[in-house]
């Protein structure tokens, strides 16, 4: 009896010891804070900021398991080997290896930029803006430059922009600067997420500097696809104005961010446009009285002479492009007939301006084939009809009908089949069911049959190729009037169809005591002719415009008959009508600007000025206003309430347009700011029947940084 409840405790006791063994077992902990914190730097080998180092290899020790991120993209070496190759970067374990494959240079401060390429193993947390200095001389390079990059255009901060610094000796030619082509730099520094950078291993030298945003992440700039800045002068760090600079802590998910006022010196990047000898792209017959030239060169195209053969010289219609890449000759015959009968390809010699390997003008004269590809309206994909693509659209066409005449035989065999089997035949094969015509007799249907004819009322109806624009809102903005854009020029306009109405209340004659009658002919309105003028680009005659003298909050009519518009092609517009009203002015808010500027000492100096209103982000131009000048006031109307910022743009050459800068030439882009309320900051407010004055004064806003 001992022996047997020995048995039972020693049976007990392994049980026991098999559940707390399973309950012991090795799991991944449950619950706890999720790991946001980057990795540490415990200790690296050199120390931080050494000098005389010798060896080929640092190693940077972290408190936990590391990982690199883009490291092609984020890690800099300042400055760089001269063939632009970089150390080899390991990571092991918690350790990160950088290995030198080429001899450094001596007495040279580096500097390892690794931006955000660092980060712990397990949750990704990165380590910003890490950076390790060290020198190959008796002592390190100190010297700061702190400064600032924006977009020329936008105003907002340029992130991760690349700033070089050249020795101001690199370039010693002073028309064509090819700086940032040929030199190496002394240092290369990034701007973090504020626009903001700090070059701390400088020189008591001049530098030129530069700064790209590299879209490629080549570290190396592409005109026409890396935006580009650079500063107008020699910058020596000793002679620089002293700046402040502190870290503001963590906020929310806003890690702690370096803050730097004022920047020394600030970049505006501009995208310029690439330095190309003007040459043509292609050429092509969108239309068939319309001939279209592409430039390389965003440029007015300087073009000497056109001739078309077949064509002439008086039929011919110029109109350049919004870019200035872009030409279109319009072929105008003076009668229908010659306009029929211009043939399918037309061949032209156009002579233009185009320069030699040495930048000189030179002239140039080509050859090029207009062929014109007849594109069918009532067609459902409006593809252009040619030979070979006719050829294709037949042979599918043939092989669509022989799979559904296949799908078909087979479908009245088999009905033939039953048909012969209840009269009794012998059986008999698919061949001879179909040489039995008095089976499809009784069948009734047509074999030969592909598709379904479409009904009357299936049929696309034909459309009109005339083409228009009609470029008005409803309620009507008084100022902008009622503009029409046509795709083609047009040959005539007939004035005297156009109908303009003004649309008011009727009045009732009738006695009070018919109640029901004179409500019924109060609400019938009653239309009155409205004069009006229109108006046709004489450059183009593609833009058309009805001025009339609008008054707020009424109601107007405006009708086109057909065949009011003739174009060049002969083709002539359906009717038009519309029903609108205009704007009431007292529901919408006034801008009055008035600029003020000293007055340049010569006319040559003299700058135009645009004036542009902005959404409150600053991204939607709602209103426009070119070629504005110091000394008048001008008033935007019909702004609907809201908060608006108003843009300036100094027109240096007086185009009406922003021009960007160019690199080679050492032009700076044409400068833009926006302007500042002294109370209320950089917004303004418009209310409603409301007139809002600001002051601009063009000094004062230029001269401050932005």
């Amino acid at each position: 009896m001992q022996f047997h409840y020995r048995i039972r405790d020693w049976v007990f006791a392994l049980l026991i010891g098999t559940i707390f063994v399973q309950c012991a077992s090795i799991a991944q902990p449950q619950g706890g804070p999720k790991d946001s914190l980057p990795p540490l730097v415990v200790g690296t080998t050199p120390a931080q900021r050494s000098v005389g180092f010798r060896d080929k290899r640092i190693v940077l020790n972290f408190n936990e398991y590391v990982a690199l991120r883009d490291q092609q993209k984020e890690f800099l070496l300042s400055p760089p080997n001269l063939n632009g190759s970089k150390p080899t970067l390991t990571v092991k374990g918690r350790s990160i290896q950088v290995d030198f494959a080429e001899p450094l240079d001596s007495n040279t401060t580096y500097r390892l930029d690794f931006g955000n390429s660092i980060a712990d193993n397990n949750e990704g947390n990165r380590l910003g803006n890490y950076a390790f200095v060290f020198s190959t001389g008796p002592q390190l390079d100190t010297l700061m430059m702190s400064g600032l990059t924006l977009d020329a255009q936008s105003r907002d901060s340029v992130i991760g922009a690349m700033i070089f610094f050249f020795d101001a000796r690199a370039d010693s030619v002073a028309a064509y600067d090819s700086t940032l082509f040929k030199a190496r730099p002394d240092a290369v520094f990034r701007s973090d997420s504020s626009g903001l950078f700090l070059a701390d291993i400088l020189k008591d030298k001049d530098y030129r500097v530069y700064a790209i945003l590299d879209k490629n992440g080549n570290q190396r700039y592409e005109s026409g696809s890396d935006y580009v800045a650079m500063l107008d002068t020699a910058c020596n760090p000793t002679r620089m104005a002293d700046f402040d600079m502190w870290i503001e802590p963590a906020t929310g998910r806003r890690g702690p961010r370096r803050q730097i006022d004022p920047p020394q010196v600030r970049f505006d990047l501009f995208l310029e446009e690439p330095l190309r000898r003007q040459t043509i792209l292609g050429s092509s017959r969108p239309e068939r009285q319309k001939l279209e030239v592409v430039f390389n060169a965003i440029r007015q195209a300087d073009i000497v002479s056109f001739s078309a053969e077949g064509v002439d010289s008086t039929w011919l219609l110029r109109e350049n492009g919004v870019k200035g890449d872009t030409v279109w000759y319009w072929i105008a015959p003076p009668t229908r007939e010659e306009a029929q009968a211009l043939p399918d390809t037309i061949r032209a010699r156009i002579t233009y301006v185009s320069q030699d390997s040495l930048w000189r003008d030179q002239l140039k004269s080509e050859e090029l084939t207009f062929v014109h590809r007849i594109v069918d309206p009532t067609a459902r994909n409006r593809r252009p009809t040619t030979a070979y693509a006719d050829s294709l659209r037949q042979a599918r066409e043939a092989r669509r009908k022989a799979k559904r005449s296949a799908r078909l035989q087979k479908k009245w065999i088999k009905v033939a089949r039953q048909i012969s089997r209840r009269r009794g035949d012998p059986r008999r094969s698919d061949a001879e069911l179909l040489a039995d015509s008095t089976l499809f007799q009784q069948v009734a249907v047509d074999t030969t049959q592909t598709e379904r004819p479409k009904r009357a009322d299936e049929q696309q109806p034909v459309r009109n190729p005339f083409g228009f624009e009609v470029m008005a809102a409803n309620p009507l903005n008084p100022e902008n009037h009622i503009r029409l854009r046509f795709a083609y020029p047009l040959r005539e306009v007939d004035e005297s169809r156009i109908r303009l109405t003004k649309i008011s209340e009727g009045q009732s004659s009738l006695p009070s005591r018919d109640r029901q009658t004179t409500v019924a002919e109060a609400s019938r309105k009653s239309e009155t002719p409205e004069p009006f003028t229109v108006e046709l680009d004489t450059a183009t005659r593609r833009l058309l415009t009805i001025r009339a003298a609008w008054r707020a909050d009424d109601e107007y009519h405006l009708l086109i008959p057909d065949s009011t518009f003739l174009n060049i092609a002969y083709q002539t517009n359906d009717t038009l009508q519309s029903t609108f009203k205009v704007a009431d002015s007292s529901r919408y808010g006034s801008l009055v600007i008035d600029l003020r500027a000293t007055p340049p000492a010569t006319d040559s100096n003299r700058c135009e000025y645009i004036l542009e209103l902005m959404n409150r982000d600053g991204k939607t131009v709602i209103q426009r206003i070119r070629h504005a000048v110091p000394g008048w006031r001008y008033t935007l109307r019909y702004l609907p309430a809201g908060t608006y910022r108003l843009r300036v743009t100094e027109d240096r050459n007086r185009n009406g347009e922003w021009d960007t800068g160019s690199l080679v030439q050492r032009r700076q882009p044409e400068r833009i700011r926006f302007w500042e309320h002294p109370s209320t900051g950089q917004y303004i407010l418009a209310k409603e029947n409301w007139d809002v004055a600001v002051e601009v004064d063009l000094d004062e806003l230029f001269s401050r940084p932005q």
